[in-house]
């Protein structure tokens, strides 16, 4: 039972590290900033494939080309830096190709204005999740069961105090 409890604590450890590294991934949400998972290179190298990328909206006013935007074209997510901005539409062109995207879009698709930072790499652990969300319900469930161990032991030493 000991061996047991040693590995049961060792796997609570390793799940409170990954779900913590999740949530502080998550904390910019709670100020605007909604996180993108870089999947292509055609943002290359400002924007690595396997990134985590924050947008936050913006009024319209406060776009200017050079800007990174995300927009929305279909059901795709797509963050291109503004090269032209002419009669309410922008063109966009992804820093790694050569040529404008060929759909200029209007305000209306852009979800955001990718801010600042970016978290190389962290876009992989999150896609896993996201892909595999059964881990994550044993990283929950490996978690429930060091805490009933634990209250099980309290329980015990308080009965024989």
């Amino acid at each position: 039972m000991k061996i047991l409890k040693k590995i049961i604590h060792i796997l609570s450890t390793i799940s409170y590290f990954l779900i913590g590294i999740y949530v502080l991934i998550m904390i910019p949400i709670t100020i605007g900033f909604h996180p993108l998972i870089v999947l292509s290179g055609s943002m290359e190298p400002t924007l690595k494939v396997g990134s985590i990328v924050y947008y936050h909206k913006v009024d319209e006013n406060k776009l200017k080309v050079g800007d990174i935007i995300t927009y929305k074209l279909n059901d795709n997510f797509i963050s291109h830096r503004i090269s032209k901005i002419e009669n309410n539409y922008f063109t966009t062109k992804g820093d790694a190709n050569e040529v404008n995207d060929k759909n200029k879009i209007t305000y209306n698709d852009i979800v955001g204005k990718v801010s600042f930072f970016c978290i190389p790499f962290l876009g992989y652990y999150v896609n896993y999740f996201k892909n595999n969300l059964h881990i994550l319900i044993i990283l929950i469930t490996i978690l429930i069961v060091e805490f009933v161990l634990r209250n099980i032991k309290e329980d015990n030493n308080e009965k024989r105090s």
